[in-house]
């Protein structure tokens, strides 16, 4: 297969240790993943810098990619590509400066007045959705760009939490030096992610190639997921 015929991966600029694009090219956890998914499945690939999360599907939509990686699934994003089978879970967490307390909803933060780093364009589960859609409470809620602004906001004080996935929060604890971060135990979000590929992209038997190439790798794929949050 021909360079430019290689299915086009999105690949999100900055969301260390999940994925990073720089000089080098791409690197992090989900790109590891899914290069073995890829080499397994027998189907070129190539990479593709997105500048953010919330260009995904618009990239999808242009065609400038075929792939999106570490998707959560929702009906509305079912109109840009097929969900692939699951290949790892997410757990969504609140992360602070502050000593965690005991909560029973979001709302109870967000009524103390409090404010709330996210990814823009990310999908945080229904609570976090209809907290957003809340007009009393939307502002409440600051969307950025990048991993390495979020944290930046966050020791600086000028938001109180920001939601991340728990390898993310190892990451920063522990590569980034901040070891005063402190995670919640309330689940905000613990949901698959999955590959989303492209309606125009992909044909069925190249779908069931990388499904295949999933469940085959699954130990594998544990082992990677395990080696982020023991290093």
């Amino acid at each position: 297969m021909l360079p430019e015929q290689c299915k086009k991966i999105g690949i999100v600029a900055s969301w260390p240790p999940l994925t990073v694009f720089d000089e080098e090219g791409a690197t992090g956890l989900d790109v590891e993943i899914v290069q073995h998914i890829f080499e397994r499945a027998k189907v070129c690939y190539k990479f593709v810098r997105l500048p953010s999360s919330a260009r995904t599907f618009e990239e999808m939509q242009k065609g400038t990619i075929d792939v999106a990686t570490m998707t959560s699934y929702t009906i509305s994003r079912e109109r840009f590509g097929t969900f692939s089978v699951s290949y790892r879970q997410e757990k969504m967490r609140l992360i602070s400066l502050k000593q965690p307390s005991s909560i029973t909803n979001l709302r109870t933060v967000l009524n103390s007045d409090n404010t709330i780093g996210l990814s823009i364009g990310s999908y945080y589960g229904e609570e976090i959705r209809q907290l957003m859609s809340d007009t009393r409470l939307s502002d409440q809620f600051v969307g950025l760009a990048s991993a390495n602004s979020r944290i930046a906001m966050l020791v600086k004080g000028r938001v109180d939490f920001i939601i991340d996935d728990l390898i993310s929060a190892h990451y920063y604890k522990t590569k980034l030096d901040h070891a005063s971060l402190k995670v919640w135990p309330y689940v905000v979000h613990d949901n698959p992610v999955h590959l989303l590929l492209s309606h125009t992209a992909f044909t069925h038997t190249e779908i069931s190639a990388i499904n295949l190439a999933i469940k085959d790798l699954q130990n594998d794929i544990d082992a990677i997921v395990m080696s982020y949050l023991i290093n």
